[in-house]
């Protein structure tokens, strides 16, 4: 009778086994179930502003040394500006002071983008900032500084060259600066 219980044992020892083994190799049945990762959606990032800037340049005109002070800052004030990838940008307002050699104001006057609207398209206007003023040049009759307007993505490289041309009268005027045209067609 051992013989045979040791028998009955190994037999269902190796049923057991082969159960075992086969429901291991067996295929799953497929899950109803959805996995699926949540999104996260990045939260929009602030708008930027401009690093603020202060310069003063001290120019000889008409015989004289006039000191320039410009200064840049961000207006949150103005519409923002997207550009074409989504990111929001402020715009800025660029003051420009002229002081006589006795310490008056000769000039003073704050630049926005829209001071240049009647040389830049509006289409082009909706997508830029202004970016900048800086002293150009003096003449006999006039103090010339050079401005920008284009994307404020400190990364791009485009944007339009301006001239403001401040007569020895207080009088403006401002056109596209097509220098860097002339100088590549020569």
């Amino acid at each position: 009778m051992k013989k045979r219980e040791m028998k009955i044992k190994y037999t269902l020892l190796l049923i057991a086994a082969a159960a075992f083994a086969f429901s291991a190799c067996s295929e799953k049945k497929p899950s109803k179930d959805i996995i699926a990762k949540k999104t996260v959606r990045k939260a929009p990032a602030a708008p930027v502003k401009m690093q603020d800037y202060d310069h003063r340049d001290a120019v000889e005109w008409q015989g004289k040394q006039y000191t320039v002070s410009i200064s840049r800052r961000a207006d949150t004030s103005l519409p923002m500006i997207t550009d074409d990838t989504g990111n929001k940008y402020y715009d800025n307002k660029i003051t420009v002071r002229v002081t006589r050699p006795d310490g008056t104001v000769f000039f003073d006057k704050t630049f926005g983008k829209a001071d240049f609207s009647s040389v830049i398209s509006e289409k082009y206007m909706k997508k830029s900032a202004l970016l900048g003023i800086v002293v150009d040049h003096t003449d006999d009759s006039s103090l010339v500084l050079a401005a920008s307007v284009g994307a404020p993505d400190v990364l791009s490289d485009d944007y339009v060259p301006l001239l403001i041309t401040l007569s020895c009268m207080g009088d403006i005027s401002i056109e596209k600066d097509t220098r860097a045209e002339l100088e590549v067609e020569e």
